[in-house]
């Protein structure tokens, strides 16, 4: 694939996907690893993606905390998967892709059975609008 057809992070996309989950402190390293692996499969097929490990800052007055919604135990972190499409065809020819891929499907099951036990992550589509 050519590099032009590739979404980069300052192109920003029209179409973004984000999933938030948690995962036990335990698993942390091998979820980075996992993420690293995710992220390179996600540039071979041409998407942008990207990992986020929560960071428990103060929130301002008038906002809700993440932590507020998603809550974790102790022994867990809460992360965010972000990956970016050009558009909602895109996205499709991407997923399509990663799905009849073995390897990236092998790095999914991996990346399930890290998370924490009877969790399902989060999953949001946008659509850029402005």
């Amino acid at each position: 694939m050519s590099e032009s057809n590739k979404a980069e992070p300052n192109d920003g996309g029209d179409q973004v996907r984000l999933y938030i989950y948690k995962v036990p402190k335990k698993n942390h390293d091998a979820i980075v690893e996992n993420q690293k692996l995710f992220a390179l499969t996600f540039r071979k097929y041409g998407s942008y993606y990207r990992s986020f490990q929560l960071d428990n800052y103060q929130t301002p007055e008038g906002f809700t905390s993440m932590t507020d919604v998603v809550s974790a135990n102790q022994d867990e972190d809460i992360w965010l998967d972000f990956e970016s499409y050009r558009g909602h065809k895109h996205m499709d020819e991407v997923v399509t892709r990663i799905e009849s891929d073995e390897y990236a499907l092998s790095l999914m099951k991996q990346y399930l059975d890290l998370l924490n036990p009877g969790s399902n992550p989060i999953l949001a589509k946008f659509s850029r609008r402005v």
